[in-house]
């Protein structure tokens, strides 16, 4: 009897210390520049073994940009491409973006009083919606940073009724795109550099040049040639350009990076070495 009593103390104190497992994390995906308009997909990746069942939240993400004023929140309602389950359906009103800190921040809002059965994402990853941005001026480099506590109006996201904690019932990955410099100076031809330093860790640059007005993409992939992100995917001036990308997430090894035009296409290799 005693040996079963201890055995259930320390199954209790056991169960007490374990960390909870985060139910899901948020990250950003699939910059674009159109029309004036900069947008980031919200990505929710729910990890193996875990259902999160959707309730009411506010994902905020702060933003910077070079030079500073060239950027204000864009105010949708409804989101654009919210995701049509957690959206007007399932006993969820219409997905909306708002301005958050006095424009500072920019919040995707997952509106529902429902109080039954919650909307369940089980394991696996999900766009939720949007956040746009007005460029008013041209701009050279844009920084995104998920808006999380001890910061006044932080995420707030919800499973079912249950308020989720920062770093134990849920997480943020802010994206490794750090910027794009621009020199002046018009080239003649298209050309994609080695970038430099290299091999580097974490942090590298990648000039390439853009002789005439062009929609421009360069994205960086791994050795089995997934793609890892996108550096720039948008209408460019002529100039030459340098983009920053920042390894600091990614394991040692040989990445490639890719430049593509209508008219121009280069693929090059560096090395990330931790």
């Amino acid at each position: 009897m005693k040996k079963i009593l201890i055995l259930l103390v320390l199954l209790s104190v056991w169960v007490s210390i374990s960390p909870a497992q985060v139910k899901v994390t948020f990250s950003l995906a699939n910059k674009n520049i159109s029309a004036g308009i900069l947008s980031y997909d919200v990505i929710a990746t729910v990890p193996a073994g875990q259902t999160w069942r959707v309730g009411a939240c506010n994902i905020r993400v702060n933003f910077a940009e070079n030079p500073a004023g060239c950027l204000t929140v864009h105010i949708d309602n409804p989101a654009i491409n919210a995701n049509p389950n957690i959206s007007g359906a399932n006993g969820y009103s219409n997905m909306t973006t708002t301005s958050v800190a006095s424009g500072a921040a920019i919040g995707l809002n997952i509106l529902t009083f429902y109080t039954g059965a919650c909307y369940r994402f089980t394991t696996g990853t999900y766009t939720l919606g949007k956040i746009r941005f007005n460029i008013t001026t041209p701009f050279a480099a844009d920084t995104m940073k998920f808006r999380n506590s001890p910061m006044l109006f932080p995420t707030v996201v919800t499973d079912s009724m249950t308020t989720l904690v920062y770093n134990t019932g849920y997480s943020t990955i802010d994206p490794v795109i750090t910027g794009i410099e621009y020199t002046t100076g018009i080239p003649e031809n298209y050309e994609l550099f080695q970038n430099y330093p290299n091999p580097f860790n974490p942090t590298t640059n990648i000039k390439y040049d853009v002789p005439k007005a062009s929609f421009v993409k360069i994205k960086v992939y791994d050795m089995s040639g997934k793609e890892i992100t996108t550096l720039v995917n948008q209408d460019m001036q002529p100039g030459t350009y340098e983009a920053a990308f920042d390894a600091s997430k990614l394991s040692s090894g040989i990445y490639f990076y890719k430049m593509e035009t209508k008219e121009f296409n280069k693929v090059m290799k560096m090395v990330l070495v931790k």
